[in-house]
């Protein structure tokens, strides 16, 4: 397994900081056809097939490099059996690490296609900049990459089933000295960033929220200009539910109302907690579980996917397998098989698991 953590989010609570990991087809009748459309495509609050089918994202997070067995192995197969219809990919420019296998665009490639061949919607995304503070590095250190050639070649063949994210939770607000100067910076650094994109692609663009993707709050005050700023108006706002000190739940109301396209790219059952540069894995109970310390505000993981259910928004699993907090993981050998207890209550939840609510689109 990786040194490096497959997860790595952090949240303020005073002086120290807590750190955690992280659609559906619905009825037959497209309701938003537009001719010649031959991505997915946003409307509204809403994901759309090419074919105009409302499609709600229900999915889990695959670490793909974090798995060292990789490009040779992989554990999509098994994955597959969740019945989800999504799979955000983790991928790299750099990894890091001189010691981890060699991967390449062509690895992307193949690995893309056997997303098509599964019928499961990929959302790739670069982990590079993690939680790192400043939003300007997105244009100057991962755009050359998502805009070079050899990616292009690649993201092109696969463009028709494709949703892209840019940076992995990139950029502070709340945590930031000046939120509204740190907002206005996040904002117009996705500005050019999607500029820069919309000249070779029109997949939907997934924007991760601030503060390592729990500060939603931000999406009403900057998605409709983002929007507007989108040659293409075909972005996706995703939130990284890590909230053990941090009431999001009010936020996800506001952003329907604002008519905005809210999915969450990663809920989870365990938050970790940094204090002076330690980590403490799986420190908040996010499940209700009580195995170490409780959300601090009664937040549950079980409660905000009903939530997500009854409102039609989408989410995928932080994370199938590999990760530094095992109780995380989806799997405990990336098999089927082999899913734990919060695997299992995430594929067979009557109300809101993916055997029950995920469903399949052609790609």
């Amino acid at each position: 397994m990786s040194s490096l953590f497959s997860r790595r989010q952090i949240l303020n609570l005073g002086s120290s900081f807590a750190i955690g990991a992280a659609g559906t087809m619905l009825g037959n009748t497209p309701l938003f056809a537009q001719p010649g459309r031959t991505t997915f495509y946003t409307k509204g609050r809403f994901l759309y097939h090419p074919n105009g089918t409302k499609v709600i994202l229900r999915g889990v997070n695959l670490p793909l490099l974090d798995d060292w067995g990789f490009p040779q192995t992989d554990t999509l197969s098994e994955l597959v059996k969740t019945g989800a219809n999504a799979v955000r990919i983790q991928w790299y420019k750099n990894y890091g690490q001189a010691n981890r296998p060699t991967f390449s665009e062509t690895d992307l490639d193949n690995f893309l296609a056997k997303c098509r061949a599964n019928q499961i919607i990929p959302i790739l995304y670069l982990s590079d900049l993690t939680c790192k503070s400043d939003p300007i590095l997105l244009n100057s250190q991962l755009m050359p990459w998502w805009t070079s050639k050899p990616v292009l070649n690649v993201l092109k063949k696969h463009q028709n089933y494709l949703i892209i994210n840019l940076a992995n939770e990139l950029g502070h607000y709340r945590w930031s000295n000046n939120p509204a100067t740190a907002l206005n910076s996040f904002k117009n650094a996705y500005k050019t960033a999607i500029v820069r994109m919309r000249k070779h692609l029109q997949v939907p663009i997934a924007i991760d929220a601030p503060d390592c993707g729990s500060s939603i709050e931000v999406f009403p005050q900057i998605a409709k200009e983002l929007i507007n700023s989108d040659p293409a108006q075909n972005l996706l706002f995703s939130g990284h539910a890590y909230w053990a000190a941090y009431n999001g739940i009010p936020h996800i109301q506001a952003a329907i109302n604002a008519n905005i396209p809210l999915f969450f790219g990663e809920i989870a059952n365990k938050q970790d907690e940094d204090v002076n540069g330690k980590t403490q894995y799986c420190r908040y109970d996010l499940d209700g579980i009580k195995e170490n310390q409780p959300a601090q505000n009664g937040f549950t993981y079980q409660s905000l996917l009903t939530l997500l259910q009854q409102k039609e928004i989408g989410w995928c699993a932080w994370s199938w397998w590999k990760d530094n907090c095992s109780k995380r993981e989806m799997t405990s050998n990336g098999t089927f098989a082999g899913l734990t207890p919060y695997g299992k209550d995430i594929v067979n939840n009557p109300t809101y698991g993916l055997k029950a609510t995920a469903k399949k689109v052609a790609l």
